[in-house]
């Protein structure tokens, strides 16, 4: 077995993650299936590996898993995550993990011992503000901390939720059956060993959940409550949760204002359920931006034939192009795997896909009329496409911060001018269409200029 670490005092490096994965999952899985439950997946990755990635990006490197039900498959699994994920994970099975979630919790102090760790479960799925919160308040050396939501309205499920009565920051009460309650508990502990002490106390009496060994801390005063209202978690031990899971997941995929008009209204919602059929295939978030480059290739080879029949064809799929480009990043998003690599990717090929339409759309033109004003008009356009996204870009680099997300900003984006050249190639005026878009970028352009010296003088 993998040791976790070396020990390290509270507040100074994150802590190792305690991931409670024993239990059987009764309640979540279809029955007569016999996929254990850390194995289930939401939107492409097991609620495992969504666990472990919410963990890693509040900074958790170094994991302790719990293991129970199936514990040589599950572990086999964590394995796999902890190899692509690069991060280290150790285990311990819980030989009693059937009595109940605490006694999965104390098998973890064989791996941890006396040290500070975050505990929690793997079919939680927790935000990283939520996690950065706990991690920036760690319990004194004899109490733990719990991360509790009060906006009990929000919380899914209540009638099912771990209640929680909250005083001075001080959870004095906790249970499902509490009628009187202030939040909900989100199951993401920060803890020491007083957990330990507590959950062997609630053994002697019989008593084997987590719930329990809390309730024996409350006893002593020793369970700091952090509020994390406003931060997204859910508890999925459901099907209702689960798909509730992957409800959430597809809403999170809007950017709302940060994106251009097309795409909040029309492009994401095509490309939102696709995406979320694309995370559950072996598909990387690269190659469909190398797809949508290539679609959007074929396209303006359609547009630059002298047949106007070609040209709907042309137009269509450069808008289909368009709606492929935003699934790359919702891709990623939803596996978690965005990276700086494939955003410099994407904007590269979107600058080539963007001169060939430019182009093949004047070549089409000329042979309608060879007039060198054609040529020059449509270079001049093209020139615009690469204008807008280079002193958006260079703006940020120069003054350190984006550009303002006005009206300007959005109706210079790629999304709009690729729709008015579709819209203009399928009525048979592509290059009017073209010229339109020209305008309009070289337009921002000068806008973003004299706002841009206006603002940093």
């Amino acid at each position: 077995m993998k040791t976790a670490g070396s020990d390290s005092p509270i507040g100074h490096q994150p802590p190792v993650a305690v991931v409670l994965a024993a239990g059987e999952g009764l309640r979540l899985r279809d029955a007569g299936s016999t996929t254990p439950k850390p194995l289930l997946r939401l939107a492409g990755l097991s609620l495992a590996e969504r666990c472990v990635c919410g963990l890693l990006q509040a900074g958790i490197r170094r994991f302790v898993v719990i293991l129970g039900h199936q514990a040589d498959r599950v572990r086999s699994h964590f394995e796999e995550i902890g190899r692509r994920r690069d991060c280290e994970i150790a285990f311990e099975v819980a030989e009693q993990w059937s009595l109940g979630n605490g006694s999965s919790t104390l098998a973890a102090r064989a791996v941890v011992g006396d040290r500070p760790f975050l505990l929690t479960m793997v079919d939680h799925l927790l935000s990283r503000s939520m996690i950065e919160a706990i991690l920036a308040s760690p319990p004194d050396a004899h109490e733990i901390a719990l991360a509790i939501d009060g906006r009990k309205e929000k919380i899914f499920d209540t009638a099912d939720v771990t209640k929680v009565c909250e005083q001075d920051g001080r959870v004095n009460a906790i249970g499902k059956d509490l009628s009187e309650w202030d939040a909900g508990d989100t199951g993401l502990f920060y803890c020491t060993g007083a957990i330990f002490s507590a959950l062997e106390r609630a053994r002697d009496e019989g008593l084997h959940s987590l719930t329990d060994g809390v309730r024996e801390c409350i006893a002593n005063g020793a369970v700091r409550a952090v509020d994390v209202s406003g931060a997204p978690w859910l508890d999925v031990d459901t099907p209702e949760a689960l798909r509730e899971g992957k409800r959430r997941l597809r809403a999170s995929l809007s950017k709302g204002q940060d994106d251009g008009f097309v795409s909040q209204h029309l492009n994401r919602a095509i490309s939102r359920p696709l995406s979320m059929l694309l995370a559950c295939t072996p598909v990387t978030p690269d190659q469909i931006t190398v797809a949508s480059f290539l679609l959007g290739v074929l396209g303006a080879v359609f547009l630059a034939l002298a047949d106007s029949s070609f040209w709907i064809v042309g137009g269509i799929l450069i808008q289909v192009a368009s709606i492929v480009d935003g699934c790359d990043g919702e891709v990623a998003r939803l596996k978690i795997r965005s990276s700086a690599r494939g955003g410099w990717l994407d904007t590269v090929l979107d600058r080539y896909a963007d001169t060939a339409l430019a182009f093949a759309v004047t070549l089409a033109a000329t042979r309608i009329d060879p007039a060198p004003w054609v040529w020059i008009a449509g270079c001049l356009s093209a020139i615009g496409f690469l204008m807008t996204s280079y002193t958006t870009k260079e703006y940020q680099i120069r003054f350190e911060r984006p550009y303002p997300n006005t009206f300007v900003a959005r109706i210079k984006r790629r999304d709009l001018r690729i729709l008015i050249v579709a819209v203009g190639a399928v009525v048979g005026y592509p290059f009017a269409a073209l010229l339109t878009v020209g305008l309009l970028s070289h337009a921002s352009v000068l806008w973003i200029i004299c706002s841009a010296w206006r603002d940093n003088r």
